[in-house]
């Protein structure tokens, strides 16, 4: 379905003149072939990315909650409608809702803007860590939202949160309104709304303070956990989130719709045509940002952050792996990657039974072992 060269030849296209087949701990997989580091697209590259990510944003919350830091958990959404586009970044191109939600971040929370200084003075706002999320839904369309984590100096009183609360409503209001989008509510009067009151554009709730700190505590992460536990995963771990089904799937759930119905109608509809734009949209929204203010509040912590980016994320191994075969260029274009299925079936042999199993397996393939796939030892 995908249309980018750089995803399609993840996990196929080979950097030499072989691939091998590796077993660690955790799992299988292949060395000399590719990886996309794509970590809105690639389901594999995504997984290891978002892991380290996780870990890095949970050891940051931890830190700073018992450095005695005030943080909060905001989401920033758009109105959105079945009819709007999912928009892009490019040059030449920039418009739809990505745009939009791009923008308005900007005319907000940039570091430049007067309303951005105003929020950090008055709230005493030392940093923040943005995370980048979008869903689909069949009747409302492209969902595309920022998760923000925001540190302040100390927790802030009841009656300050309350104020900071309707300030980042209303600053993120004008902002979406000044990029183009439609107005998004910062009130509410219907009667039980989980919004509290609040509106549907913005949902900001304590971290570490107060009863609604509870709350945000079961509702973010694993409620049974004391402190910020949990909410590495939350804030950055968007591939193993699943939406309701037609309702608001996740990318990759959309992936999913789009390769049965290209399987079943044997050419690309309506739901190929909606990943295909998403794939062109995407391309180039940052995943995940942090402030630089807080980047140094964490060096002063002396906080361990694993720096590798999404690239280097991606082409890492981090356990100890054994070669178990070897697949020449020939076999692997010819016999395995053109072969629907196979690239994962050897990755299971190989975790299950190591050399024996990929050996039964390729001869059940009419593959020749020591000619077609090679013994560890011919490396």
């Amino acid at each position: 379905m995908a249309l980018g060269k750089t995803f399609l030849g993840c996990g196929t296209r080979l950097m030499g003149g072989a691939a091998g087949v590796m077993v660690g701990k955790a799992a299988a997989s292949f060395s000399g072939a590719c990886t996309c580091g794509s970590v809105h697209m690639c389901v594999w590259c995504a997984a290891k990315i978002l892991a380290v990510r996780a870990e890095n944003a949970q050891k940051a919350a931890d830190a700073l909650a018992a450095a005695g830091y005030g943080l909060y958990l905001g989401t920033y959404t758009l109105r959105h409608f079945e009819r709007q586009a999912y928009g892009s970044l490019r040059r030449g191109e920039r418009g739809g809702l990505i745009a939009v939600a791009h923008d308005g971040w900007k005319g907000a929370f940039g570091s430049a803007g007067r309303s951005w200084r105003r929020l950090r003075s008055d709230f005493e706002i030392v940093g923040y860590e943005r995370a980048f999320e979008d869903t689909w839904g069949s009747d409302t369309g492209f969902h595309v939202h920022w998760h923000a984590l925001w540190v302040t100096q100390a927790p802030l009183p009841e009656e300050e949160f309350r104020r900071f609360r309707q300030r980042m409503a209303e600053t993120w209001r004008d902002a979406v309104l000044n990029a183009g989008g439609y107005a998004v509510s910062t009130t509410c009067d219907r009667p039980g709304c989980p919004c509290g009151g609040d509106g549907h554009g913005t949902d900001l709730r304590p971290l570490n303070t107060g009863q609604e700190g509870d709350a945000a505590r079961y509702l973010y992460k694993d409620g049974d956990k004391p402190g910020s536990a949990g909410f590495g995963l939350e804030f950055t771990r968007s591939d193993l989130k699943d939406g309701r089904r037609w309702g608001r799937m996740s990318p990759f759930q959309l992936g999913d719709l789009a390769a049965e119905e290209l399987a079943e109608l044997g050419e690309a509809g309506p739901l190929v045509a909606k990943y295909r734009e998403r794939e062109h949209g995407v391309n180039g929204v940052r995943k995940h940002y942090r402030a630089q203010t807080l980047n140094r509040i964490l060096a002063e912590l002396e906080v361990e952050q694993d720096e590798r980016t999404d690239s280097e994320i991606a082409a890492n191994e981090d356990d100890a792996r054994t070669l178990v075969a070897v697949i020449p260029a020939a076999t692997w274009y010819r016999h395995i990657v053109r072969k629907h299925g196979r690239r994962l079936a050897l990755l299971r042999a190989a975790e299950a039974l190591g050399e024996a199993g990929v050996r039964t397996l390729i001869e059940s393939w009419g593959l020749a072992w020591g000619t077609d796939v090679l013994p560890p030892e011919t490396a």
